[in-house]
C-alpha cells in the first residue's frame, strides 16, 4: 500500500523494499511531510538489484533509492538509501539523510546502518527554513534571472551579430569621427543592415536593458496568497543576516499603491518579460518590480 503523502512517479518505479520501510515509517510519523520521487528528473537514482540478498526484484521494475522531502512546497531535505561499502557483511546498505541544516565535516549528509537512527536523524534535521530564508533563496533566483534577462537583451548589439562585420564598423566610425568621406560600399552595407527591422529591435531591446539597469529594484515572491519581500535589499547580499530577519508578507491591498500597479501590469505579462519602468516577470509567483 502506498500512503497519501507518499508519490512514486514512472513506470514500473517501486521503492527499494529496505527504502520504503524507511519512508514508510517517516510518512505515519510526518503526514504533514511529503515524500516524491519523480523519474523523469531522478531517473538516475534506481537500481534493478534490492539491497537485501535473496530478494527477487518483480520483472521490469525499477527500484528508486532516493527521495526528496517537502512540506508546503518547501523543501526540507532528502532521503536515500545506497549499498554500504563495508567489510561488515551484516551492513549491506545505509540509509542517508540530506539537508542544509546538517554541517559537519563529512558535509550536508547523515548516514547510517541503523534504521532508527536515520528515522531519528530525519526528524532532527528535515526541518522548514525560517521565511527569511526562504524569500531569500526566492528573491535571490528572480534577482539572478532578471539579470540574464537584461544579458538577453543586450547581446546581439553587444557583440555586434545584426552587422556585417566589425572590422567595417570600425573603419566606418574611424571616418566620420576624423570627418572623412566614408566607404561608400561600405556605408552601403551598414545602412542597409541597420535599417532592417531586426536591428532596429535589437537596438530597442539593447537600450531597454540599459535603461532598466539604473533602476532601483524590489524582488517580491508571492506565498500561500500574501507577497513576500525584503525591505532593505541589502539583506540579499547575506543569507545568515536574510534568514533571522523578518521580511515583509502582506495581502495585494496592503502593498504601496504604486507597486499593485506594477504587479497589476506584471501579472498580465509573459514568462521572462521585461517590461520598461515597471519590472520583470519569471513566471506568476515571482515577480521584480523597478523604482
Amino acid at each position: 500500500m502506498q500512503l497519501a503523502n507518499v508519490d512514486v512517479r514512472g513506470e514500473g518505479v517501486l521503492l527499494e523494499p529496505t527504502f520504503k520501510e524507511f519512508i514508510d515509517k517517516l510518512a505515519l510519523a510526518k503526514p504533514e511531510w511529503t515524500f516524491t520521487f519523480d523519474y523523469v528528473k531522478d531517473g538516475r537514482y534506481t537500481t534493478s538489484r534490492c539491497m537485501q540478498q535473496g530478494r527477487q526484484v518483480p520483472e521490469d521494475a525499477k527500484y528508486a533509492t532516493r527521495m526528496s522531502v517537502t512540506q508546503n512546497n518547501i523543501h526540507l531535505g532528502v532521503l536515500g538509501i545506497q549499498r554500504n561499502v563495508s567489510g561488515d557483511a551484516d551492513k549491506k546498505w545505509s540509509l542517508t539523510v540530506s539537508s542544509d541544516n546538517i554541517q559537519s565535516r563529512r558535509g550536508d549528509t547523515t548516514k547510517t546502518v541503523n534504521m532508527a537512527s536515520a528515522i531519528r536523524n530525519a526528524k532532527t534535521y528535515l526541518k522548514c527554513p525560517s521565511l527569511g530564508k526562504v524569500v531569500y533563496e526566492r528573491a535571490s533566483d528572480v534577482v539572478n534571472r532578471y539579470s540574464n534577462a537584461l544579458n538577453r537583451l543586450e547581446v546581439a548589439i553587444e557583440r555586434g551579430y545584426l552587422l556585417p562585420s566589425r572590422e567595417g564598423a570600425q573603419i566606418l566610425l574611424n571616418a566620420f569621427v576624423r570627418n572623412q568621406t566614408p566607404d561608400t560600399h561600405l556605408l552601403s552595407e551598414f545602412s542597409e543592415a541597420m535599417h532592417n527591422p531586426k536591428f532596429e529591435n535589437a537596438l530597442s531591446e539593447y537600450m531597454l536593458a540599459q535603461h532598466m539597469k539604473h533602476l532601483h529594484t524590489i524582488p517580491i515572491c508571492l506565498m500561500d496568497g500574501l507577497y513576500a519581500f525584503f525591505t532593505d535589499n541589502e539583506l540579499l547580499q547575506s543569507l545568515d543576516r536574510a534568514a533571522k530577519s523578518e521580511p515583509q508578507l502582506v495581502p495585494f491591498e496592503a502593498l504601496p499603491l504604486e507597486w499593485q500597479n506594477r504587479l497589476a501590469v506584471l501579472q498580465l505579462m509573459e514568462d521572462n518579460e521585461v517590461v520598461k519602468d515597471v519590472g520583470y516577470r519569471v513566471d506568476a509567483d515571482n515577480f521584480l518590480i523597478v523604482k
